[in-house]
């Protein structure tokens, strides 16, 4: 029988705008601009509809590239033998990086205008933890990981 880990956590991006709801915003914004189209074909201003259409192109191209960047995710687990981070890019590429957990130590950064950094620190290793997550949310999984590290060094 394992024991139970000291800390299992999956970091996921944030999307405040389902893909449903995008495709909406991208529709009102392509009528929009359909309507200035017409608008500026009437008045003679042909030249501006290309910009038009490049600006309903961009729209889309952003909303893909947020959807595809939310597909990445970070999971830390700590267990009786070590630390893992394993990050998983928006590819599938997955990436693991182990720590000796009696050396590591979880640090916030605190920078300018209520921001921050969240690293584990473990002798000559620094890995940046939730890079994606917003201030607020990595004060609380810095206090998970601290207190799960301290568990870990209490042990036994």
């Amino acid at each position: 029988m394992t024991a139970a880990p000291y800390f299992d956590l999956v970091l996921t991006p944030n999307r405040s705008l389902d893909r449903r709801h995008a495709r909406w915003i991208v529709l009102g914004v392509g009528a929009i601009m359909g309507l200035m189209a017409l608008r500026m074909l009437w008045l003679g201003a042909w030249p501006v509809v290309p910009f038009l259409i490049l600006d309903v192109a961009l729209v889309v191209w952003a909303f893909r590239a947020s959807y595809r960047s939310g597909r990445g995710f970070e999971t830390l687990r700590l267990d009786a033998d070590d630390l893992v981070v394993r990050r998983t890019s928006p590819e599938g590429h997955e990436r693991r990086i182990r720590l000796e957990p009696l050396w590591t130590r979880a640090t916030l950064e605190r920078l300018a205008m209520k921001q921050n950094r969240l690293w584990l620190v473990a002798r000559d290793t620094r890995v940046s933890v939730g890079r994606f997550l917003s201030p607020a949310e990595r004060e609380a999984i810095y206090e998970v990981i601290a207190d799960g590290l301290e568990r870990f060094r209490r042990r036994g």
